[in-house]
């Protein structure tokens, strides 16, 4: 019993290890991503004429509609903990048993 015990420790570090190297991985491309946002921003604010009405309005339909993109994967990336979370709770709670 204490060598399928062995096992499956070792599987979760496994895991653990992978999923910590993912999550570098991730913040390392949310970073990234991050720049090349801030970067695409400044070009299209030196880029709008802004005596030109038609630009403005245009480009603060961008801006809202883009923020409206940014909230909805937020709430995804905050739903997808939450579940993640409830997920964990109740293999902890078996585990405990």
């Amino acid at each position: 019993m204490a060598n399928v015990n062995d096992r499956l420790d070792e599987a979760r570090g496994r895991v653990l290890d992978r999923m910590e190297s993912g999550q570098r991985l991730i913040n390392l491309a949310i970073g990234a991503a991050g720049m090349l946002e801030v970067g695409m921003l400044v070009a299209c604010i030196l880029l709008v004429d802004w005596g030109d009405r038609t630009q403005v309005l245009l480009f603060l339909i961008f801006i809202l509609s883009y923020f409206i993109l940014v909230l909805g994967m937020l709430a995804l990336a905050g739903h997808v903990s939450r579940s993640t979370g409830r997920i964990l709770t109740v293999l902890e709670a078996q585990q405990g048993k």
